[in-house]
């Protein structure tokens, strides 16, 4: 790779090894290849568009009704995915009921996604919040996997795009990408709203209180939607409840409604999930 901000975060994977609880320390070891946009899918699925994948629309109506091709948003994403073959599926499909919930209650000036993958938070981000600046805080690894497909799809954002390299970094671009371990970096950066989707549920608890003290620290508002109840490989157990709500406050709290069924092409094609997702939107100002 001779793109300088790749090799700067290929430098930095060993850096953040000290963030990863023992779900990442498996799946992603350091020394892994992360260069193809079709690997790995537990930080996010990239679906090309074939017969089979067509098909899955099926499904998608099924679950979530017909009008869910007819969303704004959902036509923003299929345009900027036609271009590459990309498929809108599930894990989109997810993003696109987000970004519809929460702009009900924020017009968010600075937006940060901690855990995103394969773009799917960033473009959701840029498309529904077009003015917005955007910060991308995950593991080098899949910082170095989302900037590929960035840079790789027809928008613009592909060429505003920065990489702090010190928590003291002085941001310019639309787009920020900060490696875990300068989390610190976002402290006090009057970040309107955080977006975590699947991603608490998979760190340490120390990772989770970090993260929640750079949220309380920027008095922004946090979107969070994770599993009810994770156990990890280490034995760290994972509770959504125990998350450090306190000095916030709730403007909705419940189980996610499309987080209780997926779909595949094995049979019987709709499945139920394992265990409960919640989601919140809450206030630290």
């Amino acid at each position: 790779m001779n793109d300088p901000l790749i090799y700067s975060l290929i430098e930095n994977i060993k850096n953040t090894q000290e963030n990863k609880s023992s779900y990442w320390k498996k799946h992603l070891p350091e020394g892994v290849g992360i260069t193809n946009e079709n690997f790995f899918s537990l930080f996010g699925t990239y679906t090309e568009k074939t017969l089979k994948s067509n098909f899955l629309d099926l499904f998608a109506a099924i679950i979530f009704d017909r009008n869910l091709f007819k969303k704004d948003l959902y036509k923003k994403y299929k345009s900027v995915f036609d271009y590459n073959s990309r498929k809108i599926d599930l894990d989109t499909i997810k993003h696109i009921f987000t970004f519809e919930k929460i702009q009900n209650y924020v017009q968010p000036k600075r937006i940060c996604i901690i855990g995103d993958g394969k773009i799917n938070g960033i473009l959701g981000a840029h498309l529904q919040f077009p003015n917005s600046k955007i910060y991308s805080i995950n593991l080098s690894e899949v910082l170095i996997n989302d900037y590929i497909i960035l840079k790789k799809t027809n928008i613009n954002l592909k060429n505003d795009v920065e990489l702090v390299d010190s928590v003291s970094f002085k941001d310019e671009k639309k787009l920020t990408l900060i490696p875990a371990n300068l989390k610190d970096f976002l402290l006090e950066k009057n970040i309107d709203i955080f977006i975590n989707i699947a991603s608490f549920q998979e760190m340490t608890v120390k990772e989770i209180e970090s993260y929640f003290k750079i949220i309380s620290k920027n008095k922004s508002k946090l979107y969070c939607c994770n599993r009810e109840y994770k156990k990890l490989y280490g034995g760290e157990e994972i509770f959504f409840d125990k998350y450090p709500f306190s000095n916030s406050k709730i403007l909705f709290w419940e189980t996610c409604p499309w987080y209780k069924k997926w779909y595949s092409i094995r049979p019987p094609f709709i499945h139920n999930y394992e265990g409960i997702v919640k989601h919140c939107l809450v206030d630290f100002s």
